[in-house]
């Protein structure tokens, strides 16, 4: 099958067709003179005795680079590997012409070709590279993770960080064909995914038994709302997970820690992709995604994606329909400049999850039967959710002479979100099938600006590395919000609903709030390593957040308070040359607490501290990142009521999350991927003005989670016919959780099976994809007696996308 020709108008037009978009663009492309790129296919001796070859890395004065991640390719094949402390790796493969690609922390990707027909050493030197706001990776390390830029804002290695960090990338997401932020992290350890089950409006999350969704995801290193706007996975290049404390580098934030959602942004060699997906549900999608240069210098680079879907979900009468269009472009003159514009444009149109009672969810007592899992409980013609987000952004890094690099960062965010439901409040206690419906409506309109701005420079003395970071950011969140009511003339049969013949009356709101959240934050962190194997992380930063309230029902209820705090890290890593690095660490955060007691004094944010230790290992002779951590996690200052008055508020409560992580990540050179995770939080209240929340679990908090996924391709060998066919299995369990704060009931635990099967041909893929396979009904948690959310059922999703 011939390639179009090499023109990105092409591309781009293929792509724009979709959405029904004139774009204009004509320039011709070619390879940048530092990257050297097979233009013929590889020749590999299958048959050949295998050959020791040596690679070293250096860089431009010669030196060695330890820890630089390598691949070589021929076609399907792909061998792994990590330098060692005197820059060389051993590899042994068949004789042939591979691809080679290098990639460090601080240097520019490097990739070329070479005839490795005998045993031999090969040398690549790496020129100086802009620190900047994301990797693009060129090695294929399958699921596997080496560097991360938010657990330091200085793309250093994941083994030398001392923080559990988890990341997502591309290829997991494509593989598990993940199509929300909760679906990508429901096999990360630590992390509770889909928090209250079905929930097509918004990302409901815990990362250690601390919710996360409205302080803690951040985009591109700035801050996001998460209970306002929703990514799209089809956006993001990786999801990148931050456990425990992490306020030093990103300000107010939950304890528990924080999820970062990275933007695809555009590469140089060019790529075109077209999908279209269908599915149960009536699930209709199509996608589109194109990249490029437009010059032959790789200068100006481009990307424009977007999709249009149109589907029914597992609820009646829900819809989960979406629009998105994603342009940038970017100007890199040269390895020291990187500037990116990226803007979006996304409408959603869905409706609310369902509160249904636990009698005849959770547990099989109610003598009607069992409620379905598609049981939807508002007005078809009345119930509605719409939502409009854009936003326009740059980043921008420069590395000058005299080592120091500046990165700068912008994005405006603009939220508009219009909905109103019936919503279930439990059998109306005459009956076990009439249930209570109440009205409610939240019109929102968020503003949300961020800024993140930082110098970076790498220095060496005799025994001593100093990586020194400076950095101020800025985040203005403006939210206009109301909060409306009404009546509803009668109950509804929950077995056999009627709909329309309810009148809904007396819609008023009883909330009408502009909350305006800024937050000023200035830090420093210096990540110090002596002799190339202790590694001292010392970080600190001050905030200042700043909440204003505006009460247009009743102005006498406007606030406003400024809050300020201190917050660090300290950590220690022991870095040994067959790549097991122990640490431990010491972490604070803090989360502001909006509002007044009774007398009118504000109350003061919430704190958090951890300590924790752990080992990392990443294997110099086959590709794979483990992580087992032990953590203490406490957070003070929690709001509880006033025994001696009830209008009162105290902020005497406590709460601790004490656990255990193990994650493990793996990549073998036949094609075998693996990701596996374990995670232990017992979670309890350690002090509260009500004894009976004393010493019991944090509730919607599994005390125990297990999930293990394996991947597999054939590659070419003796198999060729079957070359391009894979797939993957996946399980999950997830333990039981308490449903309230005193533990008088609690949710069962569940195992659920994924499954997916693929061919790739030529630049064509098939599959199918499968969560919960067996199609298990099970209640993800509840809230109340009256409010329990049923989990995902079973979703099968075919597709056919062509690459080019």
């Amino acid at each position: 099958m011939s390639p179009l020709p090499d023109q990105p108008l092409l591309r781009l037009a293929a792509v724009a067709t979709l959405f029904g978009i004139a774009t204009v663009a004509n320039a011709s492309t070619s390879a940048a003179a530092t990257t050297l790129v097979i233009t013929e296919p590889c020749t590999l001796s299958t048959n050949a005795a295998t050959v020791s070859a040596r690679l070293r890395v250096t860089d431009a004065s010669g030196a060695a680079l330890e820890r630089a991640a390598v691949e070589v390719r021929c076609g399907s094949t792909a061998i792994n590997g990590i330098t060692a402390g005197d820059g060389t790796v051993a590899l042994n493969l068949r004789p042939g012409q591979y691809q080679i690609s290098v990639r460090a922390p601080g240097f520019a990707d490097n990739v070329q070709t070479a005839d490795l027909s005998s045993a031999t050493t090969f040398t690549i030197a790496l020129s100086v590279g802009s620190a900047t706001d994301t990797i693009n990776v060129t090695a294929d390390t399958g699921f596997v993770p080496f560097a991360s830029n938010a657990g330091s804002k200085t793309n250093a290695l994941l083994i030398e960080v001392p923080q559990s960090i988890s990341i997502i990338n591309q290829k997991e997401m494509e593989a598990r064909n993940v199509i929300t932020m909760n679906e990508a992290l429901r096999y990360t350890p630590g992390v509770q995914a889909d928090e209250f089950g079905v929930e097509p409006r918004f990302d409901w999350l815990k990362i250690r038994g601390f919710s996360a969704e409205t302080f803690g995801v951040f985009r591109d290193g700035m801050r996001f709302n998460s209970l306002s706007g929703k990514l799209d996975p089809y956006e993001l290049e990786s999801v990148e997970v931050l456990k425990g404390p992490s306020s030093v580098l990103y300000g107010q934030a939950p304890p528990g820690g924080l999820i970062n959602q990275v933007t695809k942004r555009p590469v140089a060699e060019r790529h075109t992709e077209l999908g279209m997906q269908l599915g149960a549900y009536t699930r209709r999608q199509f996608t589109g995604d194109t990249t490029g240069s437009f010059d032959k210098g790789q200068v100006w680079r481009y990307r424009l994606l977007g999709l249009i879907r149109n589907s029914d979900t597992q609820v009646n009468f829900t819809p989960d329909n979406r629009r998105l269009i994603a342009p940038s472009l970017t100007w890199h003159p040269s390895d020291r400049t990187n500037f990116t514009v990226l803007g979006d444009w996304q409408h959603d149109g869905t409706r609310w999850s369902q509160f249904l009672p636990a009698n005849g969810t959770l547990y099989n007592t109610n003598p009607n039967g069992i409620i379905p899992v598609s049981t939807f409980l508002g007005e078809p013609g009345w119930e509605k959710f719409k939502r409009d987000q854009a936003s326009l952004a740059y980043t921008g890094d420069h590395l000058f002479d005299n080592g120091w690099n500046l990165h700068s960062s912008y994005r405006f965010q603009y939220i508009n979100s219009q909905g109103r439901t019936l919503y279930g409040g439990g059998f109306d206690g005459a009956s076990t099938s009439d249930v209570l419906r109440y009205v409610y409506g939240n019109p929102e309109w968020n503003h949300i600006n961020t800024t993140d701005n930082r110098a970076l420079r790498r220095f060496t003395t005799t025994n001593w590395e100093h990586t020194v970071l400076f950095g101020y950011d800025y985040a203005h969140v403006d939210l206009l919000s109301k909060q409306i009511s009404g009546t509803v003339g009668a109950d509804i049969n929950i077995f056999h609903p009627v709909y329309g013949v309810t009148p809904i009356t007396n819609l008023a709101p009883y909330s009408s709030q502009d909350s305006l959240l800024q937050q000023h934050g200035i830090y420093g962190q210096d990540q110090i390593k002596f002799r190339r194997h202790l590694i001292f992380t010392l970080g600190g930063r001050q905030d200042f957040a700043i909440n204003d309230l505006k009460d247009f029902l009743d102005p006498s209820k406007g606030s406003s308070q400024t809050d300020k705090r201190f917050t660090g890290r300290a950590g220690l890593t022991y870095l040994t040359d067959i790549g097991i690095a122990p640490y431990v660490a010491y972490s604070t955060s803090f989360l502001p607490n909006t509002g007044v007691d009774f007398f009118g004094k504000t109350f003061k944010p919430s704190d958090g501290k951890q300590i924790e230790g752990g080992v990392k290992f990443q294997p110099n002779t086959w590709t794979g990142f483990i992580t087992a951590s032990v953590f203490n996690l406490t957070q003070t200052n929690v709001q509880v009521s006033d025994p001696t008055n009830p209008l009162n508020t105290l902020q005497s409560g406590e709460v601790r999350s004490r656990g255990f992580e193990v994650e493990g990540v793996t990549s073998t050179w036949n094609g075998l991927l693996l990701h596996g995770g374990y995670t232990l939080t017992a979670t309890d209240t350690t002090q509260d003005t009500n004894p009976a929340n004393i010493d019991r679990w944090l509730p919607q908090t599994p005390r125990n989670q297990t999930s293990f996924l394996a991947d597999y391709t054939v590659h070419r060998g003796k198999l060729n016919v079957l070359s391009g066919l894979g797939g993957n299995v996946g399980v999950r369990f997830v333990g039981t959780n308490a449903a309230d704060s005193s533990n008088s009931f609690f949710i069962p635990n569940y195992t659920l099976l994924d499954a997916a099967v693929r061919f790739n041909f030529r630049g064509a893929l098939i599959g199918v994809n499968a969560t919960n396979l067996s199609d298990k009904r099970y209640v993800a948690t509840c809230s109340s007696l009256s409010a329990c959310y049923y989990g995902y059922a079973r979703n099968v999703i075919g597709t056919i996308k062509y690459s080019f």
